[in-house]
């Protein structure tokens, strides 16, 4: 369309357009939507899609595939496959105050994602073409027929239907958003009414509102702009009636100030500071750790194999059965539902039967408390694209509904890319989804919590606490109130806790990713990995599966005791017998690290711990950097290391 545009109109009026939609002439009263690739002549009520743009600017291409031939000379661009016929999908009536069709809108498709909209008077006309043509509101006898009721205004026929369905007297205007009629022949059939205008959940849909709300001002007795809660983007009240009730959205409408006749609706207000608001704030509230909040998303990145599933089921057992596993105690026991888009159901099963064994619970506790389900059976896919916009598909109110319906506290769904099919590395895209996880979470009250990957180009270990190695646009990161990384302890991490190189694959550290820095190693939160055998099978026959259970590493100062650290400490303050003080670190391999005094000192203290125990003791300000003469050299100065004494450990009793 923007090709099309600019080759039969020229360039848009650049101070009546936007980045989604172009106007020409001085009024604007040419429209072109670059999102839906349709156009609007505000002042002959006519518009349609690229074929109609070209069509009514060029009028010698409407017959003998002058189209085509335009296309092909003007853009290059020869169709060489014959586009599938349009036909006819939905038409909508205008009637009169007498109840006469006055004209048709019909809604046209060909099957390959092309569709358009056209709309032919009583008399078989373009309203363009026909002097008697007058735009109406949709459903204008029912509006006569009860002028006490409250007109809804919708944006679109397909949302006024539904509002009709719903038992509520509802309008639209006919060529959709931004088209309410400038010569304001539509007004007077509002004239002393309670209008409600319910815009679309996008950026035309309000700025459509606001058209609206301007010519009805001092002409409607009242006007209320409803902007839906938990709309999708791009929803309308057909998406709002899907998954909600008719008194839902009239209680909504309730919440509502009326416009006065000088205010003017905006989508975007500055909302005033209230104290006795924030002192009504509620504490957030917890469900699991630091980590699930009712109401909000969270996320949790992991590598592949790394026993990210293992985690997140041991977790939704300790939530369905009010018990410590992993190091924290739900505040209250809830209910959970684990959707696997990996893993078949039995699978599922073997594992929650591992963990039930080796916590030694009773696994009919779980009943009643516990979901499960695979994507293997039912796919999961909460959004995708048509031919031109983002579309939430109807799974988003179906969790809604089955969470409602069972009083689910929290969902867990593993893993994230399984649940759209959108571009993962568009932030757009993926904005898009994770609002729809966030509309589950607030319209429900749960938690929900995403299991995602990193990124496939991973080089060596997943940095613990590090948000950024999720695979993926980085929406993600924006969107999700707590996130946190799951990764395997790395070679230097083993070194320091004194296990071996090939140990080290069975233990996994989950950090908090929402901070600038991850938590020091001996600080995160660590797990072990264990192996429990069910009994599935005949005896000794049964399957083998992984767990996890909490792990403490080995305290920092294991192997140094306060003696030997004020011995470490003294030695290090005195310096070396030439007059050099030691270093800080051990970079260009000097023999001068204090670290080596620590490792002299202490009893199975590797280098790895060392540095470690070095870095401790600089944080918390016992050792220090600071410049003096180097004796041994010539007028040089370099930084050594030197101890406030003032925090000597005390001696061992």
């Amino acid at each position: 369309m923007p090709d099309v545009a600019r080759l039969l109109c020229g360039e848009p009026n650049a101070r009546l357009s936007s980045a989604t939609e172009w106007r020409y002439g001085k009024k604007g009263s040419l429209s072109v939507d670059l999102v839906a690739g349709t156009f609007y002549c505000h002042e002959l009520a006519d518009g349609g899609g690229v074929v109609d743009l070209i069509r009514y600017k060029a009028p010698e291409t409407a017959e003998n595939g002058g189209v085509a031939r335009w296309f092909s000379e003007n853009l290059g661009i020869d169709d060489e496959k014959p586009k599938a016929p349009f036909k006819t999908v939905a038409s909508w009536d205008y009637h009169d105050a007498d109840g006469a069709v006055q004209y048709t809108v019909t809604r046209r498709e060909n099957g390959e994602g092309d569709k358009t909209y056209r709309q032919l008077t009583a008399r078989g006309l373009k309203p363009s073409a026909d002097a008697a043509f007058v735009p109406l509101p949709y459903q204008l006898p029912e509006m006569l027929a009860a002028p006490d009721a409250v007109v809804y205004i919708a944006e679109g026929e397909k949302a006024a239907d539904a509002l009709r369905t719903a038992g509520l007297v509802a309008t639209t205007n006919s060529g959709g958003a931004n088209n309410w009629d400038k010569k304001g022949r539509l007004n007077k059939w509002f004239e002393g009414r309670q209008v409600v205008i319910l815009p679309d959940n996008d950026e035309p849909g309000r700025r459509h509102a606001a058209s609206v709300a301007r010519h009805l001002g001092g002409v409607a007795a009242a006007i209320k702009v409803v902007e839906l809660s938990r709309l999708p983007e791009k929803g309308d009240a057909v998406d709002y009636l899907a998954a909600r009730s008719v008194e839902d959205l009239r209680a909504e409408v309730r919440e509502v100030e009326v416009l006065d006749d000088a205010q003017e609706y905006r989508g975007v207000r500055a909302t005033g500071f209230s104290a006795e608001s924030m002192r009504q704030v509620k504490p957030r509230e917890w469900l699991y750790g630091r980590h699930l909040i009712a109401g909000y998303v969270s996320t949790l990145v992991s590598p592949g194999g790394a026993g990210k599933t293992t985690i997140v089921l041991t977790e939704a057992i300790a939530l369905a059965t009010g018990r410590d596993l992993l190091g924290h105690l739900a505040p209250r026991r809830c209910k959970v539902w684990h959707y696997n888009l990996e893993d078949p159901l039995d699978e599922l099963y073997r594992r929650v039967w591992a963990i039930c064994d080796h916590f030694n619970i009773d696994a009919t506790e779980l009943e009643g408390w516990l979901y499960l389900d695979s994507g293997r059976d039912r796919k999961l896919i909460l959004a995708e694209r048509d031919a031109s916009s983002l579309v939430a598909m109807p799974a988003s109110t179906e969790v809604i509904a089955e969470m409602q319906q069972n009083e689910i506290a929290v969902l867990q769904v593993d893993p994230f890319i399984k649940t759209h099919h959108l571009n993962e590395n568009d932030n757009v895209d993926i904005d898009f989804v994770c609002s729809l996880f966030a509309d589950i979470a607030k319209t429900t009250g749960g938690a929900v919590e995403l299991v995602h990957h990193v990124r496939k180009a991973q080089k060596g270990d997943t940095t613990a606490g590090d948000i950024d190695s999720a695979r993926g646009a980085s929406a993600l990161s924006g969107a999700v109130r707590a996130a946190r990384t799951l990764a395997v302890m790395s070679a230097k991490e083993a070194e320091g806790f004194g296990l071996p190189a090939e140990r080290r694959g069975w233990y996994l550290r989950a950090d908090d990713a929402k901070q600038n820095m991850a938590a020091p190693a001996a600080r995160a939160e660590w797990y072990e990995r264990q192996s429990v055998q069910i009994e599935n099978g005949d005896a000794f026959d049964g399957d083998s599966v992984g767990v996890l259970t909490r792990w403490e590493p080995p305290s920092l100062f294991d192997g140094l005791s306060n003696s030997a650290a004020r011995t470490a400490l003294l030695k290090i303050s005195g310096g070396l017998s030439n007059g050099q003080r030691y270093k800080m670190t051990q970079r260009g391999g000097t023999e001068r690290w204090c670290g080596f005094v620590v490792m002299d000192e202490g009893t199975d203290i590797g280098a790895e711990r060392a540095r470690m125990i070095v870095k401790e003791w600089a944080a918390h300000g016992m050792i220090y950097e600071e410049e003096y003469e180097d004796t041994t050299r010539r007028k040089k100065t370099e930084k050594g290391v030197f101890v406030d004494h003032d925090k000597l450990p005390g001696t061992d009793a």
